[in-house]
């Protein structure tokens, strides 16, 4: 059997963590290692982990002063010595199957990356199956998959099963400031971009836990490092230019709507200046920065009720992308 790496990342986690791990105990694939690193935890977490570990030699626990996900990634994969490495955070849960069918599955087609769909629920909700993740099944390889994945990140870090090797040569996981939180997003187009071969599993595997304490229940906090990713590796895209103007302008339009919405006027105008500067050419951007001063209140009404909607008109009776 294949030894696979497990690591999950834990800060704060004492109500949920215990649930998460027995997520992996579970497995019908046996020949795990689950490296759980507690990034600076100041609640039971630490106490928790270590009594189930102290009875399930399978797991283990490593300590780190708090440097969010990308630094606890890297630091659980240094402990780790599987040839395959999964993922999953402290407030999600795997199937029973999970790691099975992903072994089968990388076995037939000696992929290096296999990512599977995802139910979403919330809190306490486990059988809620109305929600789910995108996903775009099949095999894609290279370019093709890291054009796919500029356009939208549908590969939930927690259903991923990847070759070490392959991580060894496109890693480790960013851990800058800008990127926390879409630290992995990063790391599969970095992935692509070294030409592995992906694979995706139509089966959803994976539940994924939405909370009022999760790091994405804040739309401007996965945002934000969502932009500089896209950023970072648009010039490396076969997109058309039409293409790689819209993902970016879409990702700033969103980010300064979600800061609005959340009281955040002030840093949805720096924002909208950076947005300016780069889309020297937008004049929906050019009367947003008018709107903005005028009535902040009213900007994402106007913006969407009037601004977008001429705009997508315009766009129609020109035959214009841009």
């Amino acid at each position: 059997m294949a030894l696979v790496s497990v690591i999950m990342p834990a800060y704060n986690a004492e109500k949920y963590v215990g649930q998460a791990i027995q997520s992996v105990l579970d497995q019908t694939h046996s020949d795990w290692e689950l490296i759980v690193v507690d990034d600076g935890s100041t609640d039971r977490t630490s106490d928790l982990v270590q009594q189930i570990a102290g009875s399930e030699g399978r797991i283990r626990y490593l300590f780190q002063e708090n440097s969010r996900l990308g630094k606890a990634r890297n630091n659980g994969i240094q402990h780790s010595s599987g040839n395959l490495i999964a993922f999953l955070d402290s407030d999600d849960l795997w199937l029973p199957q999970k790691l099975e069918m992903q072994l089968q599955i990388q076995k037939s087609t000696n992929a290096d990356l296999v990512f599977t769909g995802a139910h979403i629920f919330r809190d306490n909700n486990v059988s809620d199956e109305t929600q789910a993740f995108p996903i775009v099944p099949g095999a894609h390889r290279g370019h093709e998959m890291f054009d796919l994945l500029l356009k939208l990140n549908f590969i939930p870090v927690m259903s991923v099963m990847m070759k070490r090797e392959m991580f060894d040569a496109a890693g480790p996981f960013e851990e800058a400031a800008p990127y926390h939180g879409c630290e992995d997003y990063d790391l599969w187009l970095k992935v692509a971009k070294r030409g592995a071969l992906f694979y995706g599993m139509e089966e959803k595997l994976i539940r994924y836990r939405r909370h009022p304490g999760a790091m994405t229940h804040k739309r401007s906090g996965v945002l934000k490092p969502m932009l500089r990713v896209v950023t970072r590796h648009l010039k490396d895209s076969g997109l058309s230019e039409a293409a790689k103007i819209h993902r970016v302008r879409t990702l700033y339009r969103e980010l300064i709507a979600a800061l609005i919405d959340e009281g955040e006027s002030a840093e949805a105008e720096l924002y909208l200046k950076e947005l300016s500067n780069w889309d020297k050419s937008g004049l929906v951007t050019s009367l947003q920065n008018v709107l903005l001063k005028i009535t902040p209140r009213g900007f994402n009404f106007i913006s969407r009720e009037f601004l977008y909607r001429t705009e997508w008109h315009l766009k129609k009776l020109t035959g214009s992308n841009g």
